[in-house]
Order: C-alpha cells, then structure tokens, then sequence
C-alpha cells in the first residue's frame, strides 16, 4: 500500500497559510504587508522570497486582508507556472497586475486538476455583492478543506454529504462583525462544529489576529473559544500554531469514497 502523502500546513498571517500536500504547495488567501490600516496583530511569518516553487494560489473573496496580490510582485519563480483560482474578476485583475496570468474565476462546484492535485471550489456565500469560496485540494486519499472567510454551515454540510470527509479544515475563529452587526466569519465554536461536520481530524486555526476597530470592527470569538469547545472524546484537535511555524499531519487516513 502506498504511503499517504504528507500535508505540511504553514501559518503566515491572518488566513494566509501555505499548504504543501505531496509535491505540491498552495498558498492561500495572500497577505504578505501588514498594512496599518489593516492592523492584524500578528507579524508576517513568511516573506515572499521564502516561498517555495507554487503549483496554485487560491483566494476566497477580494477584501484586502485576503487579497493582496501586489505583496507577491517578487515572487521568484517563474509566475507562468502558477495557477491561480479565485470567487471574483476583481481579485483575477489584481492577480494579473502582480503578474499572474494563468487565473481563473471558479463558479461554486468547479474543479480543476493539476496533474494528481484536484482543486475544487466550495460553496461558501454571497454577501454585499462579494462571492466568497470556500476550496477542498484532495491528493490521493488526503483531503484539505480551506475557508478562509467561511461563515455557514450549511454549505460544508452539503459538501460532506456529496464528497465525503476530509482529514483537516482551515477555518476561521474570530467571528468578525461588521459593524458590530454584520456577521462576516464563523466562530471557534462554530468551527469546531464545522470541522466535525466535515469529518476533519484536525481544525488549524486562521483569522485571528484582527482588532477591534470602534464602529467598524467587533471581534466575537478568538482561537481560545475554539479550543473551550474541543472537550468531548469526538473532536478535533484545534490546532494553533504562531506565523511562520509548520505543523505536520502525517497519520494514515482511513480509506474513504470521494465524489
């Protein structure tokens, strides 16, 4: 029986991370300058001329905090050979100004496969006239679900019962509101539940880092409440790790059916 690949998950900031399954490495929701006026309280755990060689670049919706393709203008390897999928044009025109040009807009649903690496795009929501995915990368039997702004259930409900379990969620804790009344992300106990609901072993903590911003940003939850509802003998591991570590998970998935 072959070896299931390894998965090697690297916090950057914020929902940034780099995901290296097998040979490949895919880099998430990019955010390489802490812009004040962003504010994440976190340093940048990778620059760009640390990347490794990219097989794709994927992003969930256009806001700055998970979309900042001129932070990747020194990327230095060859852009040609990077694929690039994205929830909106918006994000596409600034992936081709970084000079990224192998980009696609995936509807809910689409899949693309990269050599033994299929990309698929989940739905996640539609939300003041943004598009936000969710993405599953699937090598093999090993299975990565990325929701770098996920905030329902429902959707990841509907993605099990068709596709089956994955092994680990990237997911958001901080229930963020706009505001203080516009839910933009789930929190660290809705993020366990969701891990559950996907079958993931493991959930690995992102978006966390953003401050209060009085009138504009009001910050609900934290990695903490994540952590606080991870009690009971069936669920995951929550999995924090500060920007620039890797945490590995290597253990032998349980053979399982995909769609």
């Amino acid at each position: 029986m072959l070896e299931p690949p390894t998965v090697r998950l690297t916090r950057i900031n914020n929902a940034c991370a780099l995901i290296e399954i097998g040979e490949h490495a895919i880099l998430t929701d990019p955010y390489f300058i802490n812009y004040k006026m962003v504010g994440i309280n976190e340093p940048v755990g990778l620059s760009v001329t640390e990347l490794p060689p990219i097989t794709a670049i994927i992003g969930c919706h256009c806001v700055i905090d998970h979309w900042q393709m001129e932070s990747l203008v020194d990327y230095k390897y060859n852009k040609d050979d990077v694929r690039v999928f994205v929830a909106m044009s918006k994000q596409a025109r600034g992936a081709r100004r970084a000079g990224f040009h192998r980009v696609e807009v995936l509807e809910w649903g689409a899949i693309r496969r990269l050599g033994d690496l299929s990309i698929r795009s989940v739905q996640a929501h539609k939300m003041a006239g943004m598009t936000v995915n969710n993405y599953a990368l699937r090598l093999g039997d090993n299975t990565v679900f990325f929701g770098g702004e996920a905030r329902d259930i429902a959707p990841l409900a509907a993605y099990r019962a068709r596709h089956g379990e994955v092994d680990v969620a990237l997911l958001p804790v901080n229930a963020v509101h706009l505001m203080g009344l516009v839910k933009l992300v789930m929190s660290g106990q809705e993020a366990v539940h969701a891990t559950k609901i996907l079958g993931a072993r493991a959930l690995f903590v992102i978006h966390d880092a953003h401050p209060d911003i009085p009138g504009v940003i009001r910050v609900r939850s934290s990695g903490d409440d994540a952590e606080a509802a991870a009690v009971s003998n069936d669920s995951p591991d929550v999995v924090r790790v500060p920007p620039g570590v890797t945490w590995a998970f290597d253990r032998a998935p349980t053979p399982r059916a995909h769609a």
